[in-house]
């Protein structure tokens, strides 16, 4: 009897254990374009090799999949050497952001941006070069318009912010029940582990 008694126990602390941990990892992604510019929140002169005169060059990020406000770092590297970090924050589970990095021409070359999240870990890197000897010609058009039936991810961040509150409140509610439902069957196993034992 006790036997089947804790193996009921187990067969519902294990659901209510489970519900009572933290919300289940989301998926992080990066869309990015290298380009010389930004407008209206797009990339504009979209390529992978700039030409020495180039003066700056801007890594676009469109980052989806975050839940709650964090940021992310562009770390801008010239022949394996930083040399430069910028830190930017994420405010929505859809975030456009943008960096650039001053080139003067005598550092043409191999270049690397890297996109690392606020834990240290590389979401994405994104080669380039500065001068001679791409395979890619510059892009000058600018990248298609996305087309917004709806407001800007940044325009609806109070919205956001609210279902993320209200979310989390309904996440206490149930790690509660779920620590009482925890109580009472560990309750009822040690009343049986006595009886049990006064039984001997």
């Amino acid at each position: 009897m006790l036997r089947k008694s804790l193996w009921v126990a187990f067969i519902l602390i294990c659901p209510l254990l489970a519900l009572a941990q933290d919300d289940a990892a989301v998926t992080i992604t990066v869309e990015t374009e290298l380009c010389t510019g930004v407008e209206e929140r797009m990339p504009v002169g979209m390529a992978d090799q700039f030409p020495a005169d180039v003066g700056q060059v801007c890594l676009w990020s469109k980052v989806l999949g975050y839940t709650d406000e964090t940021i992310i770092k562009h770390v801008w590297y010239f022949r394996g050497d930083e040399m430069a970090t910028i830190e930017l924050p994420v405010r929505g589970s859809i975030w456009r952001t943008y960096s650039y990095k001053t080139i003067p021409p005598e550092w043409s070359g191999d270049w690397v941006v890297k996109v690392v999240d606020a834990d240290g870990n590389v979401l994405k890197a994104i080669p380039f070069k500065v001068g001679n000897g791409s395979v890619k010609t510059v892009i000058t058009e600018k990248a298609p318009v996305e087309k917004e039936t709806t407001p800007a991810a940044e325009d609806l961040a109070p919205a956001v912010e609210k279902v993320k509150a209200d979310a989390k409140t309904e996440v206490k509610e149930v790690k509660a029940e779920a620590k009482t439902e925890v109580k009472k069957v560990e309750a009822e196993v040690k009343k049986m582990e006595d009886s049990t034992n006064a039984g001997h």
